[in-house]
């Protein structure tokens, strides 16, 4: 199952091209996470949209960056992404090894897990292990697309390279 369409995930790396590292994290915030409120509000109107009704202890999806500041006044938990969990990322690491094409990842996998374990390590479940995962698997990412590219070189191979699913900061080093 593709956590994200094509079509959107292609959008987004188009309107990419060209951003630092910092406006592509920037970027991966609006990116919508479940959070579990401790208050109670009705429907909130921010420039960035509609959100809630807030009420204690009942899940309602927010931007990464709102449920990042909730988070820290101590006003949510947020609920980690199912791909987010310690047997989900092994087996994609497994897949990543032994497969040529990149595994489905949300498009800012990345960011979503680096301000989780960074911000929220008090809602993640062995966060530790979660980010040394995270951290192999954009290692194994890089790895395999720097090796395709390396591939294209050899004047002799009628090869190509396949980039479905390949996300934000894939390209970076990790």
């Amino acid at each position: 199952v593709n956590p994200m369409g094509k079509a959107n995930a292609d959008n987004m790396a188009n309107s990419l091209e060209g951003c630092s590292h910092e406006e592509v994290h920037f970027g991966g915030e609006d990116q919508e996470v479940h959070i579990l409120p401790a208050f109670a509000l009705p429907m909130v109107n921010l420039i960035g949209g509609t959100y809630g009704p807030f009420r204690p202890q009942i899940k309602v999806s927010v931007p990464l960056w709102l449920a990042l500041i909730l988070k820290k006044q101590g006003k949510c938990n947020i609920v980690a992404p199912k791909w987010l969990s310690s047997s989900s990322l092994r087996a994609v690491l497994e897949s990543e090894r032994g497969d040529e094409i990149f595994q489905a990842l949300p498009f800012h996998y990345v960011e979503i897990a680096t301000d989780l374990c960074k911000h929220s390590r008090d809602d993640l479940q062995d966060w530790s292990s979660i980010y040394d995962l995270m951290e192999n698997v954009r290692a194994v990412r890089h790895s395999k697309m720097h090796s395709g590219l390396r591939g294209l070189l050899d004047v002799h191979a009628l090869k190509g390279v396949k980039l479905s699913n390949l996300a934000s900061l894939s390209s970076q080093p990790p």
